[in-house]
Order: structure tokens, then C-alpha cells, then sequence
């Protein structure tokens, strides 16, 4: 059997549950048996490399596709951040500071998040700590990773600039402009292995999974996945909690 090269998302696709979820016994089987059978495991997700690295040492998942298809990591180091559009996101920062809607920004690859907003962002499901800079101006940083914007769903309609880059709501009271393209860095990283496109497998439940499903070779969506990618996926497999990742591989032969 041709070495496969499998990606997977994390939350409610390698976990149980989002936010919070575990990794399940029958998954954490599947991928050790996955890697003694010489098939390459890496993980894709939009989460940014520092606040995925953990969940991806304490899995032993040495490689990961991040920041949406925009970072790669191999062996547990970065070793590439591609930034969004620098002038799209300054309109978008500078029509939300022109609207007063809160906004933060991140920079660099760390937790901390900047802002220059007079108005306080403040999102409840998302702990992180944001720097109040009112001398902060965007246009001269270095680069922009991710915009955070508190919004409710009427309100990001009328964020024009907001559409011009992909963005997601994963709570109610804001959305995140960031990277969408996961298969993207999927196909960097296979290239970078110098392995086989036509090997990629994919894993993935969500809206910010719908690139890599729609383009890779072998598609997998699981049973708790929502509909536009069970619509397209090679497979369908069962619930993330039932066992899907094992039952999936032990379905194409890639494990017994």
C-alpha cells in the first residue's frame, strides 16, 4: 500500500467535542497504529501554531498544517507563517475603528493580541490577553496574522472590507478574520516531504475544512460533520465520539 499522507482537524474531528474536547481512545489507537504502518499523520487546523503546539505534543503529532493552510510545522517547529493581505486588513481594521466596533489584532506567533480601539474588545469564550495601544498603528507593524472582531451577525454584513478575506464565526459574539485554505498548506507540506498528491487523505467536520475536502484526493467527513461536507466527502464515517477516525481507516485498509 502507497504511503498515505492523512491530515486532521482537530476540534470535533480528533476531539469529542469543541470547546473542550478529548482525544478518545480509539482515535490515539488509530494514529499510533497509523504511524507503525509508515503512513504520515499531521494535523489541520485554523488554530495558530502557539495555541496548537500543546494539544499537538501531548498527541504526539509531530507535524502540523496551521493558521489555516498559512503555517507549516515539522517536528514541532515553525518553520513557515505566510501573513493576510496586509493592505485588505488594514481597511478592515480602519473601517471597524471608523464604525466603533471592537477589534484586536495578532502580530506575531504568541497568545497576546493588540488593539488601538477606544472601544474595549471583549469576547467571554475566548480567553486570551489583548495589549490597549491607542499609539499602535497597523499600517507600520510587521505583519497581521488574524483580526478578531466583536460582532454580532447583523453587524459583520456591514463590515464591507470584512468580505474581501475569509473570515469565521465560531461564537456568537465575534468573528475572526483569518487564513481559510487549509489544503493549501497541506500541498507545501506534501511538497516539502517530497511526497505523492494523489496520497493526501483529509479528516474534517466543519465550514473552515470545506477547502481541503473539496480538493483532496481522499475526503473524510465525520458523522458529526455538517452537511456541505458530508455533500462532497469520499466518505463518511461515523461520529467523532463513536469511534469515526478508527472505524474510517480501518475501512480502507490502512489499519486492522
Amino acid at each position: 500500500m502507497n504511503k498515505k499522507y492523512i491530515f486532521f482537524d482537530i476540534d470535533e474531528t480528533l476531539t469529542n467535542d469543541n470547546p473542550g474536547g478529548i482525544v478518545t481512545e480509539s482515535t490515539k489507537r488509530a494514529l499510533r497504529k497509523l504511524k507503525e504502518n509508515g503512513h504520515f499523520v499531521a494535523i489541520a487546523t485554523g488554530r495558530a501554531n502557539h495555541f496548537a503546539i500543546d494539544f499537538a505534543k501531548e498527541n504526539e503529532i509531530e507535524n502540523m498544517v496551521c493558521d489555516g493552510g498559512n503555517g507549516l510545522t515539522i517536528n514541532y517547529k515553525l518553520i513557515s507563517l505566510e501573513p493576510l493581505d496586509f493592505d485588505i486588513s488594514n481597511q478592515i481594521i480602519d473601517e471597524c475603528r471608523e464604525k466603533g466596533i471592537p477589534y484586536c489584532v495578532a502580530i506575531d506567533n504568541t497568545p497576546l493580541l493588540y488593539t488601538n480601539s477606544p472601544v474595549k474588545y471583549a469576547n467571554d469564550e475566548m480567553k486570551f490577553q489583548v495589549i490597549e495601544d491607542m499609539n499602535l498603528d497597523f499600517h507600520k507593524v510587521d505583519q497581521i496574522l488574524k483580526i478578531f472582531i466583536s460582532c454580532t451577525p447583523e453587524e459583520e454584513n456591514n463590515i464591507v472590507s470584512m468580505h474581501q478575506l475569509g473570515y469565521m464565526r465560531y461564537f456568537q459574539t465575534g468573528c475572526i478574520v483569518e487564513p481559510l485554505d487549509k489544503y493549501k498548506g497541506i500541498i507545501k507540506m506534501v511538497e516539502y516531504l517530497n511526497g505523492n498528491k494523489d496520497d493526501i487523505v483529509v479528516f474534517g467536520d466543519g465550514k473552515n475544512d470545506l477547502s481541503m475536502m473539496q480538493q483532496a484526493p481522499i475526503s473524510i467527513a465525520m458523522g458529526n460533520a455538517i452537511d456541505e461536507l458530508k455533500d462532497i466527502a469520499t466518505f463518511i464515517t461515523h461520529r467523532n465520539d463513536e469511534d469515526g477516525i478508527e472505524y474510517a481507516c480501518q475501512h480502507f485498509g490502512w489499519i486492522d
